[in-house]
């Protein structure tokens, strides 16, 4: 049987979950399809639920059980590894998908050879169905709708994507840190030349607390950054369209300086410039002139607390007061 699908759940104690993530998945539609699962040193019976699953479907369903516990990244390298399908999914093992989202996503992907193909999704958080993007972003990808897929970032588990445009590139996830996913879709927008997309919401997102994203370590969260930041900038400069996209590379960098700003002022019962201006000199450490940046000023125009983020670039002082006078 030739797989037209992989797709890729990396698991870390998501005993609660699991059974619901993989009905899921053993439901779907399309039958050409594979399913690896990679246990990234569970704590609980993550990897007992696995192997049952495994009798039931032993043509479909692949474990890897890591040695060393990964992260997120570092088990979907594992998992591609693995893979065989014609095109490449992710999943996460804590939410669920429609029984016909990776037949309506394939049959999408090879109505016109797409190199990526983009569904919708249930957001529990919002409770409510969502769509990153519409579809004047199918076809070929112009310079403007390649500018749109770094703003906007996304999810990985809500595409999928030509096999080759993975393997052959060699793009692989940042190992052990957040943000990985930001650098892998990154690292796949520059390489994609045509867009898909089905407007359906198959994807449902669970908002689970204890999941890798919500915990994260925020007593290290400079350190996080300042890793995610090197090796993003890395990888970003060996792209051939590095220095038409650096505006909005470098804004991807500022999003994510910014949701730390923003959790320091509003969990902060005084604002204390010092802090500030530590965070505005770890910045410029990759973005020297990030008060400028054109696509993340014109987000400040309607955005007190991103207003104060730029001008914390230039007088720390300044957006002292913006921010107080924003938190009375």
């Amino acid at each position: 049987m030739k797989c037209k699908v992989s797709v890729i759940v990396p698991v870390y104690n998501a005993a609660k979950y699991l059974d619901e993530m993989v009905n899921s998945l053993l439901a779907q539609t399309l039958k050409e399809i594979e399913f690896i699962f990679v246990n990234d040193c569970s704590t609980d019976n993550s990897l007992e639920i696995l192997y049952e699953f495994e009798k039931k479907d032993t043509d479909r369903i692949i474990i890897i059980n890591l040695d060393e516990n990964q992260g997120p990244g570092g088990a979907r390298n594992v998992g591609l590894q693995y893979s065989s399908g014609e095109y490449i999914a992710f999943a996460d093992s804590d939410d669920y998908v429609n029984s016909k989202m990776y037949e309506c996503m394939y049959e999408k992907a090879i109505e016109d050879d797409f190199d990526l193909v983009e569904c919708g999704y249930f957001t529990e958080r919002r409770n409510k169905e969502m769509m990153l993007w519409d579809k004047s972003m199918e076809g070929e990808v112009s310079f403007d709708n390649r500018v749109r897929m770094f703003m906007s970032c996304g999810f990985i588990v809500t595409k999928l994507y030509k096999r080759s445009i993975i393997i052959d590139s060699q793009i692989q996830f940042i190992h052990k840190i957040q943000f990985e996913d930001v650098d892998f879709l990154s690292r796949v927008y520059c390489k994609v030349q045509k867009v898909g997309i089905v407007d359906r919401p198959f994807y449902y997102y669970r908002d689970n607390p204890e999941s890798f994203s919500n915990k994260g370590n925020k007593s290290k969260y400079f350190d996080i950054i300042n890793t995610f930041c090197t090796e993003y900038l890395e990888h970003m400069r060996k792209e051939k369209g590095y220095n038409i996209l650096k505006p909005v590379i470098e804004f991807v960098i500022l999003g994510i300086w910014f949701d730390m700003f923003k959790a320091y002022v509003t969990k902060s019962p005084k604002i204390d410039i010092n802090s500030l201006q530590k965070i505005d000199k770890e910045i410029k450490k990759y973005v020297s002139n990030y008060g400028e940046n054109i696509f993340f000023v014109e987000r400040a125009k309607h955005d007190l607390f991103k207003d104060a983020f730029l001008i914390n670039s230039f007088d720390s002082q300044k957006a002292v007061v913006i921010l107080e006078n924003v938190k009375i």
